[in-house]
């Protein structure tokens, strides 16, 4: 298979910090009122109360948060403990979680195909027992999505087929219900697929997601997530980029995929980067501001041409990745609240978002 990498025309400048000043300035975010959350020591609360500050008006009442995979009962034990108080925390602020369920057993990748033989069927069972006994409810539970981006090199199923990635979702939303039945589930793939024989990122392409969804029960995945994000090749490198985000979103591919499921919830994890290819300085880039927002406005409009599509009337919304990962393995600095500029890009982007009816997440949290 083989990635075609785009030269981006419309927009320039990549690597200075201009902003137009004669754009934006929007004083807040939304009509609606802060939540009111108060003092917390939950970090990803902390980050909303960020952004509620900066926007001096509501921001979102939905939030991303992570959880491993739950393969013994050591594991599960730690799992439940940590996601149940994020959950009542959240209930409590009023906020709804989207809960990504990564594929790891303590620090190790968990094997699909493991999982599927019955191997860590007692910890799965001990794991949702545990949420119940900590006192979580149906209506803490917001949306369960496990085993995300399943159709790239992340994870431990290269001896498994796309369909697997099916069998396995089903497989631990089943035993979700069993214990939550009103909570829901949903399912999160990238734009871009690799074989499942693949172990570096060379090779993708975008193709048909089907392969992946065909076998999904739609009465327990009830929504679709399509991930893309921007992309510049390193300073080092003969300049290319993926800015458009009819391109790095693949939207066609979500609507198939959602069409599969019967659903007409479709959401987006994508963002925006400051600077990428951090940990080497003779390798970094930078995003002018004017950059970052022109993209901003790309992803809420492909978002709003799948919400119009055929006048289906999708239900569409954007999670909005924020996190500053310069420091880790990534290298990439997602965030928004470096300075009153970049902060200005983010609330004007949350305006317009919120004048066409576009419901916004996000995942950010205080260090």
């Amino acid at each position: 298979m083989t990635f075609n990498l785009s030269i981006n025309k419309s927009i320039s400048n990549t690597g200075t910090k201009s902003v137009d000043k004669s754009e934006g300035q929007t004083s807040k975010c939304s009509n609606k009122q802060p939540l009111p959350i108060g003092s917390t020591s939950d970090p990803y609360l902390q980050a909303l109360t960020n952004y509620q500050k900066a926007c001096s008006s509501f921001v979102t009442n939905t939030l991303m948060v992570f959880t491993g995979f739950s393969g013994d009962e050591a594991s599960a034990d730690e799992n439940a403990k940590d996601i149940s108080q994020k959950l009542k925390k959240f209930h409590q602020a009023g906020v709804a979680p989207i809960v990504i369920a990564e594929p790891y057993v303590g620090a190790d990748l968990m094997s699909y195909k493991s999982y599927l033989q019955g191997d860590y069927d007692a910890g799965m069972e001990h794991f949702f027992q545990q949420l119940k006994a900590l006192g979580v409810t149906d209506e803490m539970m917001g949306t369960w999505v496990p085993f995300p981006e399943s159709n790239t090199p992340s994870w431990n199923n290269k001896d498994t087929e796309p369909k697997d990635f099916a069998l396995c979702v089903n497989k631990y939303l089943g035993k979700m219900k069993q214990y939550f039945p009103h909570a829901k589930g949903s399912v999160l793939l990238n734009a871009t697929t690799y074989l499942p024989t693949d172990t570096g990122w060379e090779n993708g392409d975008y193709i048909s997601l089907a392969e992946y969804v065909d076998q999904l029960d739609k009465n327990l995945v009830t929504s679709f997530g399509i991930q893309g994000f921007p992309w510049v090749s390193n300073a080092q490198q003969t300049k290319r980029t993926i800015f458009k985000a009819s391109e790095f979103l693949q939207p066609d591919l979500a609507i198939g995929a959602a069409q599969i499921l019967r659903t007409r919830d479709i959401w987006i994890n994508s963002g925006t980067f400051a600077s990428k290819y951090t940990n080497d300085p003779s390798k970094t880039v930078h995003l002018s501001l004017n950059e970052r927002k022109a993209i901003l406005e790309d992803i809420l409009t492909t978002a709003e041409n799948i919400r119009d599509y055929q006048q289906n009337e999708y239900r569409v919304s954007i999670n909005l990745f924020s996190e500053n990962k310069s420091s880790t393995n990534e290298a990439t600095d997602w965030s928004y609240l470096q300075d009153v500029d970049s902060t200005t890009v983010l609330k004007d982007f949350l305006a317009q978002a919120d004048e066409a009816g576009m419901p916004v997440s996000l995942y950010d949290k205080v260090k």
